[in-house]
């Protein structure tokens, strides 16, 4: 007994890979990959016959949280809406012979999968797969845009044009061009400035205007046109306080440009 309690007192102490998912709002599966590559720092630990575990200290889950977890003011990260590894986005939309619809989302231990509307049933990437035969409703790859800046919208998931704007986005835009970060009763979009085809069989621009938080919004013909609430602007400054403006925005998280339109904000208002 003092042997096995002395082993468990040498053991390191810290979190599990489940608890660093629910902090950082990762799967476990993710948590464990960015382990293998060093992103987090883990110990590995006995655990069980012949397996193993891991622990995160609070010093490794703080570094981790910096490079890992994205902020409010930052826009979302691609993993936070975007499956790679089975290359699916959050609330696409999916069907088969047997499904008319299945949505993409995520349980409460942040691993994808589908939700079948009709019978509230949420299934995994396997079973939705194999068992249901789902196949996506479209395609959700486009070139990516040239970069001009980003709209901003937030639409409530119980309108009625929260799932027609997302396939809309999907299909025209396509992942390379929006940023998604899920909340509690809505969704922040971030979309590409930038000219693609409105598709108003879709959506039409009236249902999406109410939800409208930075940017413009127009159309010509069949042509939808956002545009960012940001101009690109340029004046020198002397490198020594570039440098230290840099190092300020690094400490807070954030780039150059957002540190310095905080601080004149501030002291315009």
């Amino acid at each position: 007994m003092d042997r096995l309690v002395y082993e468990k007192q040498s053991l390191p102490t810290g979190m599990s890979p489940n608890d660093v998912a629910k902090k950082l709002g990762l799967s476990v599966q993710s948590v464990y990959k960015y382990i293998q590559d060093g992103s987090i720092k883990a110990e590995a630990v006995p655990y069980g016959d012949e397996r193993i575990t891991y622990i995160i200290s609070e010093t490794a889950y703080q570094e981790a949280e910096k490079s890992l977890k994205p902020t409010e003011t930052q826009r979302p990260k691609k993993y936070e809406y975007y499956d790679s590894k089975n290359d699916i986005a959050l609330y696409q939309r999916f069907h088969s012979s047997k499904i008319p619809e299945a949505r993409v989302v995520r349980n409460e231990e942040n691993v994808f999968g589908f939700y079948l509307p009709n019978i509230q049933k949420w299934l995994t990437y396997e079973e939705g797969m194999k068992t249901y035969a789902l196949k996506p409703s479209y395609l959700i790859h486009q070139p990516t845009l040239d970069y001009k800046g980003y709209l901003e919208l937030q639409v409530p998931k119980n309108e009625v044009v929260f799932y027609p704007f997302l396939d809309y986005l999907y299909k025209i835009w396509g992942v390379e061009n929006i940023r998604i970060r899920e909340q509690d009763s809505s969704v922040l979009l971030f979309i590409r400035a930038g000219e693609r085809p409105l598709m108003p069989e879709m959506i039409s621009i009236t249902d999406i205007l109410p939800f409208l938080i930075n940017g413009e919004i127009h159309h010509e013909e069949n042509a939808l046109i956002l545009r960012s609430p940001y101009r690109k602007t340029s004046f020198e400054l002397p490198i020594e306080l570039l440098e230290t403006i840099s190092d300020l925005a690094e400490q807070e998280g954030v780039s150059i440009s957002k540190w310095v339109e905080q601080k004149l904000s501030s002291i315009i208002k």
